[in-house]
């Protein structure tokens, strides 16, 4: 079974998965569960206008996917609809279209570096069930409450007390780095790296020692980044 047939993507509207067209429809169902399940807590609570993209689904297979979203994510699903904007994409492919094939390739290339890229700034405290998402970098102005989730494709900043879900580099990129003033997660990701706060300890602590945590040889590593006072 090809456990890589779904993958998730978050957007700025959203959530987007992208569905590979060349594996079985079962292979699909199960690789949904493997990808709900391993996302654990993180969208629970969360409302979510989600689409898909990479196959065209029957009415049958679509409102079985979707059920499996509702009855396992932990989400409200708002609506789940194919996202049509890459099919110009795959017309210009198929008539040797080689720049607008690029143009689009570059699209979706992993958002990269920790120097430069969009960003999103969010002034308040982001509270429980409440989800952000940006396909850029994403700065709190102030403190993250247990049971909210921030994404983002590159780094996550919080100018205050981290104690939700927080997810950088989103897009598969392990180059991103999760700062905060007081960085207590119930849950820790960059790229598929995930580390979770230990259970006497998840989202209720109120140290406010900053610190960074980066990815390293495949493990995720936090420290301070300001000297000790």
């Amino acid at each position: 079974m090809d456990e890589n047939a779904v993958t998730f993507k978050g957007t700025v509207n959203g959530l987007t998965i992208i569905l590979k067209d060349d594996v079985s429809f079962e292979e699909l169902v199960n690789s949904l569960l493997i990808k709900i399940n391993s996302a654990g807590k993180f969208f629970r609570g969360a409302k979510l206008a989600v689409r898909y993209r990479g196959r065209t689904l029957n009415a049958e297979e679509r409102e079985k996917l979707f059920e499996l979203l509702k009855e396992n994510s932990g989400a409200q699903i708002l609506s789940f609809d194919e996202d049509k904007t890459e099919k110009p994409a795959a017309k210009a492919a198929s008539n040797g279209n080689t720049n607008e094939r690029n143009n689009q390739i570059k699209k979706y290339t992993y958002f990269k570096g920790i120097d430069e890229g969009v960003t999103k700034f969010y002034r308040g405290t982001v509270r429980s069930g409440q989800l952000i998402t940006f396909d850029g970098n994403v700065v709190i102005l102030g403190d993250v409450n247990p049971g909210a989730v921030i994404e983002a494709t590159g780094n996550i900043i919080v100018m205050g007390l981290l104690r939700g879900v927080v997810h950088a580099g989103s897009d598969g990129n392990k180059e991103a780095i999760i700062a905060a003033l007081g960085l207590n997660p119930t849950q820790l990701r960059i790229g598929d790296i995930i580390a979770r706060s230990p259970d006497d300890e998840k989202g209720i602590g109120t140290n406010l020692i900053p610190e960074l945590a980066y990815v390293k040889d495949d493990k995720l590593f936090v420290e301070r980044f300001l000297p000790q006072r």
